[in-house]
């Protein structure tokens, strides 16, 4: 109770700064469906995507310098709980300088950079809902965000932006010297291309040494957007390499947006011998009823699950 009394305050306090402040943003998110998932028989409702709530804003330091943060909470609308018990600000949470010619420096818990600029862009559900592609990111061999970072995002120079993250290993005695990843892009007109790499060195339940190094690139030709993909990281505690192949699409229909994409996911080891861990399609169709709302209805099927291999969902999600 005083720890739901607490953070009721908090939000308090940062909605009347908000009300204060132009350059201080209370934003979120509900979104839920009703949804089968592959490898279950049942229907549930769920989160369609992390329903959030969180503040954002920026501080005119003067000449061209900026202060910002960013914090972010995460809640299953279904029920009112905590995405994370263990941390109210699952989301994100940073504070940082920005200037106009020189880029941006964060601090706090962030997403791996290889995640939000190359690998969540891969995937035209942006990893939500029954048809997302977490195969991306080599089933969890590359972490979606990390504490303790140190991050900096370059200008954008002629299309070209680079990132860079260090997390911290805080571990008296560890001989880590933390994890590290880096994401590389360009982009010019209906052209997008993305480079990442995340190096993790420790991570729960006893693996060590993960990574994953994804390439992807988009192009726009107006009546429909094509994207590929193609990943690979060792396999962590086996030394075997996992491989993912992606193509995907999404293409303006009746003013909504089609989606369709086809993944898959394989285990190689020591031998050279292959085994397939996912071959998954997906098919979906999404219609903004406005700017901040939009009804949505997917399908996905993965052949390499040995029981209900089909999943659906039918939802809304309203962004405020």
């Amino acid at each position: 109770m005083k720890k739901s009394l607490l953070a009721l305050a908090v939000l308090g306090a940062f909605a009347g700064a908000a009300s204060a402040q132009s350059n201080v943003t209370l934003y979120g998110r509900v979104d839920l469906s009703i949804a089968r998932n592959i490898g279950t028989d049942h229907w549930v409702m769920q989160n369609g995507s992390g329903s959030r709530l969180g503040v954002r804003g920026a501080e005119d330091l003067g000449g061209g310098l900026k202060a910002i943060f960013n914090v972010e909470h995460r809640f299953d609308a279904d029920s009112g709980t905590l995405t994370n018990a263990a941390k109210f600000w699952h989301g994100r949470s940073i504070v940082g300088l920005a200037g106009d010619s020189w880029g941006q420096i964060h601090l706090g818990r962030e997403y791996s950079p290889a995640f939000l600029y190359v690998s969540l862009l891969a995937d035209p559900w942006g990893y939500d809902t029954v048809a997302a592609h977490l195969n991306l990111s080599g089933a969890g061999n590359l972490p979606t965000r990390k504490d303790n970072t140190i991050n900096y995002s370059s200008p954008d120079i002629s299309g070209f932006r680079a990132h860079f993250q260090w997390a911290m290993d805080e571990v008296p005695g560890n001989d880590s010297n933390g994890d590290w990843a880096l994401a590389l892009t360009y982009s010019a007109g209906p052209l997008w291309v993305g480079f990442g790499y995340d190096r993790t060195d420790s991570r729960a339940g006893g693996f060590e040494k993960g990574d994953w190094a994804i390439l992807s690139a988009a192009y726009d030709f107006g009546s429909f957007k094509l994207i590929g993909a193609l990943a690979q990281g060792d396999q962590p505690g086996t030394g075997d390499k996992i491989r993912d192949y992606h193509i995907a699409a999404t293409a303006p229909i009746g003013g909504g947006e089609l989606r369709a994409a086809f993944n898959k996911l394989e285990n190689k080891d020591a031998s050279g011998d292959a085994e397939d861990l996912s071959t998954r399609f997906a098919l979906g169709y999404h219609y903004p009823l406005s700017k901040r709302t939009t009804v949505y209805v997917d399908f996905a099927r993965d052949g390499e699950v040995d029981d209900n291999k089909w999943g659906a969902d039918f939802g809304i999600k309203h962004n405020f």
